[in-house]
């Protein structure tokens, strides 16, 4: 049989009760996160600007990604209006959901003491700085799949199974509809009931229907982005793919994993607190026949995981934030750990001793984060290259603020739009920050689908033929292709947008006003060939000028 819940009856007439402390904690991080986006709101990121968009046109997919980020931004949107701080409110809220089921997964299998223990190393990951304001795929997902873990765990202790079963239905299906990645857990579901040592509870647990009946309904929930993807080419499925089969990095052998490792001791979690839940989960790997049901669960929920991502490291370069659900886990492990519950055998017993000082490490660099962006900005370096963790959320409202004085001069302003150039980030970011939010079209260099701006209908198909366009080319090197101009009657500059974030960083872009929309512009044959970057010659028209096709 499972193991009983260990949760000691708590000391409710104690100050120093556990699990009060826990909820005060909460409620204090979630006022001071609130509090803080309020008095310091950074300017959105351009993956948030981005999912910003897509919820402005529903859908039931999208190029890179399931929908459920672009539905929470729209619903923010409808909610709290288009603005930076509703946003910022609505990452907040996911964050205080994801401690409350760290803080309850914790309880649940180890007892309130480990609860408060998962709920401070939770608040120690300086990766929770960013994750309680960015309104990213990651927030929800992180939710998502505690929250998942916290039900299975009560299902498979027999503690109210039919809603933990129900619980786990809806927060599996909203993961999916997330985040690829949601994808994994059935799977490493499966694989913790095949460890289970006791043949009847290994018996049992994987001949109830229930289970079963529970992940098939979770699975529904893909649906509307299965359907989505086989009307658009299964592009979602491509771009996925593109990734995890990425190729290798250029660099000798073994530094793209290096920089990974590095990125999870520094960006994700502490040195220390990141040291020890790897090493707790490899050493529970290695002596898995030898832990308890708890110990197992947590072991099997993120080893084997974190494991594939090392080895992936050794190939190609690999975003910090991939294996961030893969921590929940192990975290919860070094919080029944450190509280003297857990046992986890081929680890030092003296090694507990650092769990005190991996929350100091931690809480320092979580100060560390709260406090460099305004400090910065009183220091006046604020967007530099080399200081500035979060130069990406510097400039784009006053980018935003000073391009918009170029819509209010167009000479036609009902029947001028919006394109803008470069990345993505760069057309999202003044499709937020531009007056009146208008819809923004992107012009890419090269063939093929590169974002969700090449999926949606281009200017032309939106019946904007002989609309007059105000074009906002980013970063001062770049020069305005032949072919683009070709697409207009004419095309001449206006100006500049020079957006200071301080004496060390701006956000730049050359503006011009393209007359009489003709067609859209076919993208390059060759992005890099040079009479595809050299201005206009004097005297010639646009469509002259343009080299064949």
């Amino acid at each position: 049989m499972p193991a009983a819940d260990p949760t000691p009856a708590p000391d409710t007439t104690s100050p120093r009760d556990p699990a009060r402390l826990a909820w005060w904690l909460i409620l204090g991080a979630t006022l001071f996160r609130v509090l803080y986006v309020v008095i310091y709101p950074l300017d959105l990121a351009g993956d948030e600007a981005y999912y910003w968009d897509w919820g402005r046109r529903p859908a039931m997919g999208y190029f890179s990604k399931p929908p459920l980020i672009a539905w929470l931004m729209g619903l923010v949107t409808a909610v709290g209006g288009p603005h930076t701080v509703a946003i910022r409110l609505a990452s907040v809220l996911l964050g205080t959901g994801s401690l409350v089921a760290t803080f309850l997964l914790g309880r649940s299998i180890f007892g309130a003491r480990a609860g408060l223990w998962a709920l401070l190393f939770a608040l120690a990951l300086p990766a929770n700085v960013l994750l309680s304001q960015l309104l990213t795929i990651d927030a929800p997902l992180v939710l998502c799949w505690t929250a998942s873990l916290l039900f299975f765990w009560r299902w498979f202790t027999d503690r109210r199974p039919a809603p933990s079963l129900a619980g786990l239905t809806l927060t599996l299906g909203l993961g999916y509809l997330g985040k690829q990645m949601m994808l994994v857990f059935p799977v490493l579901a499966i694989l913790f009931l095949a460890t289970v040592p006791d043949r009847e509870t290994r018996r049992r647990k994987l001949a109830d229907g229930r289970l079963w009946a529970a992940v098939g309904v979770s699975l529904l929930f893909l649906i509307p982005p299965v359907l989505w993807n086989a009307e658009h080419g299964w592009i979602t499925f491509s771009h996925t793919k593109g990734q995890v089969a990425a190729e290798g990095s250029g660099d000798p052998f073994g530094v793209s994993l290096l920089v990974f490792a590095a990125s999870q001791a520094g960006l994700v979690a502490s040195p220390l607190i990141w040291f020890l839940a790897t090493a707790l989960a490899f050493a529970g790997l290695r002596g898995l026949r030898q832990l308890g049901d708890g110990e197992r669960f947590l072991v099997i929920f993120s080893a084997p995981a974190l494991v594939a991502m090392y080895l992936m490291a050794l190939r190609q370069d690999m975003l910090p934030n991939w294996p961030a659900v893969y921590y929940v886990a192990a975290l919860v492990l070094l919080a029944g750990w450190a509280a003297g519950v857990a046992q986890v055998p081929r680890l030092p017993e003296s090694w507990r001793r650092w769990a005190r000082p991996a929350l100091g490490v931690g809480f320092a660099l979580v100060a560390v984060g709260y406090l460099l962006p305004p400090a910065l900005d009183l220091a006046g370096y604020a967007g530099h290259p080399k200081l500035d963790p979060l130069q990406r959320l510097r400039g784009a409202k006053l980018a935003g603020r000073e391009a918009s004085a170029f819509l209010d001069r167009a000479p036609n302003p009902d029947r001028t739009l919006v394109i803008v150039m470069g990345h993505r980030y760069h057309s999202s970011q003044l499709a937020f920050y531009l007056k009146g939010q208008p819809r923004v079209y992107r012009w890419d260099l090269r063939e093929g689908l590169h974002s969700q701006y090449e999926l949606w209908p281009d200017p032309v198909a939106d019946g904007k033929m002989g609309w007059d366009a105000l074009v906002f080319l980013p970063d001062r090197g770049r020069t305005m292709p032949y072919r683009f101009q070709g697409g207009f009657d004419s095309l001449e500059p206006l100006g500049e947008v020079v957006a200071r974030v301080s004496a060390h960083d701006e956000v730049y872009y050359r503006v011009y006003l393209g007359r009489n929309l003709k067609k859209w512009p076919r993208k390059l044959d060759n992005p890099d060939a040079k009479a595809e970057k050299s201005p206009i010659p004097a005297g010639s028209t646009p469509e002259a000028a343009s080299p064949a096709r």
